[in-house]
């Protein structure tokens, strides 16, 4: 792209020059890159279990379970309807559980009623539950693994439960005798505390003894079916109910010697729990990015400002290098790119898992510069940055190339919008590292999410990047909190 002479321009064509006389007519210097495929897979053979695994309770021992022991046939492949579905009897506790082991992931499944119930499920509404990222032994009382609940369960569905310790956080209210009139859900004991779900409300952190609960039910009349979706990504669980989203959570996690680990991965369990149901058509796709529509229910893995770590004040300032040619001057915690294409760079320490805010301002329009995050020790070669970390764009708000946009990771995921401010504002952004998954919001709106196929390094440097457009960006709170 000769038009547009920039450091993008310079970074492609220094390596590929050499045989440029080779490419085919009309090729552009922008790097291939093919998004993988996200296609549904079907879970369910319509023959047998074969592709699953059976743990059925054994409440009065503790002894490891042993899979494929159902003597009573809990689970079994029936015809209903002419179709061949999942039957769940429901007469003991467990659950039939994948071989295959999900990351990020879209799930889904459709259920009905049956009319049996057992035990404690006689009197009260009729229950079972996908579980997911489940991980570990199966518990013997229940055949339950660790793990994140999207409960089934009339009025319910939707909830999430703590399953072997797991907690996570949801934006809520304590469900109260104030709001409990419009919560579909009725507690089955006088002892259960349990959240309501309310976006944009406070953060809570639902701890083991606590359900929460969707605001709303959208549950077809009973004797007919149902579909569930589970979309998890980078530690963000969305719950749908026939097409409408009812419950959000995120940062799932659990503790262990001590230690407390984030839920990123595991099996998928359909549960029995005393009531009788009937599953069909279950199915997953990867997830290698959240669709748009559903990017405003994410919110932020940090509510607040507390325990970030300043970049561009105190004695952070003494760690900062310049690789490459031009500089940054840093005034009253501003700091003013010039000259380049160079990589002024954070040495103080590398980072795996955080949350990095910070702000920028262009002077003019298509200012250009950009944040590099994990790269490796560059020492004087600023490309190092460039083909072995990641780069979250600043530039054009309105480029011919989208993976040229403001909030872009340049050159593999375009941001639907930049939602910038005119030249001369001060704009906010958040870039959030987790696993090879990333995000970016600007001005409070996420603009982006990616999950990195390519699996360049899960740790590194931050830096900030200088260029010789003759156009100033200025950058200031520079701040970076690490997460789990």
């Amino acid at each position: 792209m000769i038009r547009h002479l920039s450091r993008r321009t310079a970074l492609l064509l220094l390596p590929w020059l050499c045989f440029s006389s080779l490419l085919p007519q009309g090729h552009t210097a922008d790097p291939v890159y093919t998004p993988p495929k996200s296609e549904w897979s079907p879970l369910f053979n319509g023959k047998d279990l074969s592709n699953w695994d059976k743990f059925l309770a054994t409440p009065n021992s503790n002894a490891p379970l042993v899979a494929n022991v159902d003597p009573k046939n809990v689970f079994r492949v029936d015809s209903l309807d002419g179709e061949k579905v999942i039957h769940v009897t429901g007469e003991n506790y467990g659950a039939i559980t994948t071989h295959q082991v999900f990351t990020n992931f879209h799930f889904r499944v459709q259920f009905k009623w049956g009319l049996n119930r057992w035990g404690g499920r006689a009197k009260v509404g009729r229950d079972s539950g996908i579980l997911y990222c489940a991980i570990g032994q199966p518990n013997p009382h229940t055949g339950w693994l660790r793990s994140i609940e999207n409960n089934i369960m009339e009025k319910g569905v939707g909830q999430w439960w703590s399953v072997n310790g797991a907690i996570i956080d949801a934006e809520g209210e304590w469900i109260s005798p104030e709001n409990e009139l419009y919560v579909p859900y009725k507690k089955e004991g006088a002892g259960e505390q349990n959240i309501v779900w309310k976006p944009g409300a406070r953060r809570i952190t639902a701890l083991p003894w606590n359900g929460i609960t969707p605001p709303f039910d959208v549950e077809q009349v009973f004797g007919n079916w149902n579909t569930v979706e589970v979309l998890f990504w980078a530690g963000n669980c969305i719950h749908i109910l026939n097409g409408h989203v009812n419950l959000v959570a995120f940062n799932p996690r659990f503790q262990e010697a001590g230690q407390w680990q984030a839920l990123t991965h595991g099996r998928i369990q359909l549960q029995s729990e005393d009531a009788e149901l009937f599953y069909r058509l279950p199915e997953a796709r990867p997830l290698h990015e959240v669709p748009p529509e559903l990017l405003h229910h994410l919110v932020s893995p940090a509510s607040t400002n507390d325990d970030f770590f300043p970049l561009l004040s105190g004695p952070a300032l003494k760690d900062w290098k310049q690789a490459g040619p031009g500089q940054f001057e840093v005034q009253n915690g501003v700091a003013t790119a010039q000259g380049g294409m160079g990589l002024w760079w954070f040495s103080g320490r590398s980072f795996t898992n955080f949350v990095l805010r910070g702000e920028f301002l262009q002077e003019q329009p298509i200012a250009d510069s950009g944040i590099f995050i994990r790269f490796p020790n560059p020492g004087n070669d600023p490309w190092s940055a460039v083909k072995q970390g990641h780069e979250i764009e600043i530039g054009d708000p309105d480029p011919e190339i989208p993976t040229w946009r403001t909030g872009s990771i340049y050159p593999f995921q375009a941001s639907i919008a930049a939602h910038t401010k005119p030249p001369g504002q001060w704009n906010e952004y958040e870039i959030v590292a987790r696993e090879h998954n990333y995000s970016v919001r600007i001005n409070g709106r996420l603009v982006t999410t990616w999950t990195d196929s390519t699996a360049r390094s899960l740790h590194g440097f931050i830096g900030l990047q200088n260029y010789n457009d003759d156009k100033t960006v200025r950058h200031r709170n520079l701040r970076v909190k690490e997460l789990l």
